[in-house]
């Protein structure tokens, strides 16, 4: 069974090694050799605006989920940014379905997010899939948007609004 718990300082070396898989490189934009020290980093530059969940089985971490508040514009606190990661092994067995979720009640329920914004490269059909289960919709496409893999790719904005 899935559980889904916050983020602690003792997760950071697994999301870590999650970040570092190929797949899970090539699908974010963090760099292949993303150390615990800049996840580390990374957890303090955001403090409080950053709500960072694990899925663990069996208490090995498999998948990760972040959501940024964007606090610094003050017409924009309604809104949150979000990324999910899973490890390869366990892709394709609601790993990030359920991470998702909870986020999102998070922010219905606790934080009083209204909008929801992600980019998701516009080649990884199995997220966009998800995304869109979920209630996202598709706002743009951003040519060009991140190097990846020495080439150029394209992404799309997708974004969720409460009760839209």
């Amino acid at each position: 069974m899935i559980a889904i718990r916050p983020m602690l300082n003792r997760d950071i070396s697994d999301v870590a090694a999650i970040y570092r898989q190929p797949s899970c490189v090539y699908n974010s934009l963090h760099t292949p050799f993303m150390s615990e020290d800049d996840w580390n980093e990374r957890v303090r530059y955001y403090g409080n605006n950053m709500q960072a969940l694990v899925a663990e089985i069996g208490g090995q971490v498999i998948g990760q989920c972040c959501l940024i508040q964007l606090h610094n514009e003050p017409r924009r606190r309604h809104v949150a940014s979000l990324g999910v990661v899973v490890s390869e092994e366990w892709r394709k067995q609601g790993v990030a379905k359920a991470l998702l979720t909870e986020v999102l009640d998070i922010c219905d329920s606790w934080l009083g997010v209204h909008r929801i914004e992600l980019e998701v490269f516009a080649d990884n059909l199995p997220a966009i899939s998800l995304y869109r289960s979920l209630g996202f919709v598709e706002e743009g496409l951003c040519r060009d948007f991140a190097l990846r893999d020495g080439e150029y790719a394209n992404a799309l904005i997708m974004s969720r609004v409460k009760g839209a």
